[in-house]
């Protein structure tokens, strides 16, 4: 026979017996006494402040109760900061994982790493919508009273079987892992510190480290035995009554649950629908893996892995009922909307199709130079002058390469067409785009190598052996194959942005532990053989060894994208980089390999204000911030930002903006 299940009062909270007390008749089968007069409790009842008080004070409930009450707000504190750090983790891997199947050249067939990729991405999110289910269940049960009581009868629940586990062990365990974890990652964190001027940062964040760590452990620990307890009805039976006996933390009394269920701990149970399930999500995406090869659509594999998610859910359901709730599902479709957003922004974005880009500007010699028609109201000359009034930007006064006699160095005007040539067709286009541009400037100029137009990150490089300097341009986000390797690349940052909107994620984590976790482990390891930079970087050693035999500097520059790239070779190439809106790299120090210090020497940013790709991440190096109160999409535009420069800087070679910056 099932013990009776204690009441709130003998749980320790005295204020709670007034729900016992409001109606008696209905409990007790006997007739309500009834409330006395007023001058009756007066007189004969004892106030609520003396020792024999039917009801403890307030103030002496909240003090008799302080260790649970600080429990309850620690608890929820690390349980939630967890979910939102590992939500975005492992959305942002499985957005990565998704994209860089996408991002796959065509002609490298079906290699081990999209095979890998296509079965990591649904088991992914099926253990992220999992984890985030059962991590609110956590939270809620850090905050109820008694707190973590379901964590408790949970996990005895579980080892019961295995031994004489009881409820106090279990609180002990818990209670030793709260106070520990976050002082040890504190004082580790504080060792560790380079600068101890801050110590109190550093500290600070290492102990929400330690208690991020301490909430992934209790909502590791509880999935699991949840999902132990939850397929076998007697053992579910007893976690409800440890629950309802449970006593408040840190009072260590043991709850007592009935033998009567062990009984039913050796019931066969029934696992056909279960597999029937599992088996069909395998066979979907053994389809999905197998259409790849023939059909490499984003909407065909995005089916055929959320119908196998789907399936697996399912199972997963079938075996354990009560493991997956609403905020399960709620994760898939967050996910959903989430990579839609994200494929979309970049979409955006991208640059517009190279057949119908007109020159950025025209040069002395270029037809249509000069042309009223075009004019739009706007001179076709004047430069900033250290007189004036309004002071220019200081990137206006930078130069690049070496001055010659008759000609100056290269400025930010020069290399922003060079930037914007590489978004030109093929060979015979880019020629003819930097003769419009280029011609009665650099008479001498040379296209020496155009890389192919479907290359991720596409370049080109041209020679202006009058300044003795040698350019390599890397095309920005164009098509849809360069918005794949862009999301692959910064999904889980830009994931951990978004969530850090809602919670403190950035600022209490350790700059370190961000760098790793966005570091692209797995999806690093698959694209070895396919990554853009490392390419880009060997065809950047090849141009700096022709350029010092020929007396020539070689410089970097590019948009979008393409300024991530430039930012990433020239530090590791050793050469001077200029990114017009590119997003940050301080994040991506293990995804790219990067010398932080190094990138802050040798790249220059070019960021309007209101455009959100230089947002992404976080920038190093030399930033000029440019004003731009338009849309973002507007704002990251090159052609929007050259006539910002030009309009500060003036242009030095008498080149015609107008045709562009007039419209």
């Amino acid at each position: 026979m099932l013990p009776t299940p204690m009441s709130p009062s003998q749980h320790g909270y005295a204020a709670e017996s007034l729900e016992e007390s409001e109606d008696p008749e209905s409990q007790s089968g006997q007739a309500a006494i009834p409330e006395p007069e007023e001058g009756f409790r007066e007189s004969h009842l004892p106030k609520s402040s003396t020792k024999d008080s039917r009801f403890m004070h307030p103030d002496d409930s909240l003090h008799k109760h302080w260790y649970e009450t600080t429990v309850r707000l620690r608890g929820m504190f690390y349980i939630f900061f967890s979910l939102a750090v590992v939500c975005a983790l492992a959305l942002g891997l499985t957005a990565e994982t998704f994209f860089f199947i996408m991002a796959a050249p065509k002609n490298e067939g079906l290699s081990f790493g999209i095979v890998v990729g296509i079965l990591l991405t649904p088991i992914s999110l099926l253990l992220t919508a999992i984890y985030v289910d059962e991590c609110v269940d956590m939270g809620l049960d850090a905050a109820d009273k008694p707190s973590f009581g379901l964590f408790r009868a949970a996990v005895t629940a579980s080892t019961r079987r295995f031994g004489k586990v009881h409820t106090d062990h279990v609180e002990r365990v818990l209670v030793l892992m709260l106070e520990i974890m976050p002082v040890i990652f504190a004082i580790i964190s504080l060792v560790q510190s380079p600068n101890k001027v801050y110590w109190y940062k550093e500290v600070g964040r290492g102990y929400c480290l330690g208690g991020l760590i301490f909430a992934l452990c209790v909502c590791g620990i509880y999935i699991i035995c949840h999902i132990h307890v939850g397929h076998i009805p007697a053992r579910d039976e007893l976690m409800a009554e440890l629950y309802h006996n449970m006593a408040p933390i840190g009072r260590f009394k043991r709850a007592h649950g009935s033998e009567a269920h062990q009984a039913l701990f050796d019931r066969e149970h029934h696992w056909g629908r279960a597999c029937c399930f599992a088996c069909l999500g395998v066979c979907i995406l053994a389809l999905a893996i197998v259409l790849f090869l023939f059909f490499p659509k984003l909407y065909a594999i995005c089916l055929a892995e959320l119908l196998a998610t789907i399936l697996w859910a399912l199972a997963l359901r079938n075996y354990a009922p009560r493991l997956l709730g609403k905020a399960f599902w709620f994760t898939l479709v967050f996910f959903i909307v989430l990579a839609t957003s994200l494929l979309m922004g970049t979409l955006q974005s991208a640059e517009p199709n190279p057949s119908d880009l007109d020159p950025l500007v025209l040069g002395p010699s270029a037809a249509g130079f000069n042309s009223s028609s075009t004019a739009g109201g706007l001179p076709l000359q004047f430069q900033s002058s250290r007189l004036s009034p309004n002071v220019a930007f200081p990137i206006c006064r930078t130069s690049w390469g070496e001055a010659v006699e008759g000609e100056t160095s290269l400025n930010i005007l020069d290399l922003s067409i060079l930037a914007f040539a590489s978004s030109f067709g093929d060979a015979d286009d880019v020629r003819h785009g930097l003769g419009e541009m280029l011609n009665g400037t650099f008479p001498d100029w040379e296209l020496l190598e155009v890389e192919a137009w479907n290359t991720t990150g596409r370049w080109i490089v041209v020679s202006i052996p009058s300044l003795h300097a040698r350019i390599i341009s890397v095309r920005g986000t164009t098509n849809l194959r360069d918005a794949y390797a862009n999301l692959q690349i910064y999904s889980s940052i830009v994931v951990l942005q978004l969530m850090g909107i809602l919670t403190p994620v950035l600022t209490l984590m350790p700059e370190g532990v961000i760098q790793r976790v966005a570091g692209g482990g797995i999806t690093k390891s698959f694209r070895n053989g396919l990554r853009v930079e490392a390419r880009l970087a060997d065809a950047a050693r090849k141009h700096k060894e022709e350029a010092r035999k020929a007396g020539q500097v070689l410089l970097m520059t590019g948009h979008s994208l393409g300024g991530a790239l430039v930012g990433a070779v020239s530090a590791e190439v050793g050469v001077q980089g200029i990114g017009f809106s590119p997003p940050g790299l301080f994040f991506q120090k293990y995804q790219w390999d990067l010398d932080v210090s190094q990138l802050t020497k040798a790249f220059t940013v070019i960021q309007p204000t209101n455009d959100i790709v230089p947002q992404v991440d976080r920038q190093r190096g030399l930033i000029e911030w440019i004003p731009c109160g338009e849309s973002a999409l507007t704002c990251h535009r090159l052609t929007h930002t050259t006539c910002a420069l030009w309009a500060q800087c003036g242009d030095s070679r008498t080149r015609d903006w107008r045709p562009t910056c007039s419209q």
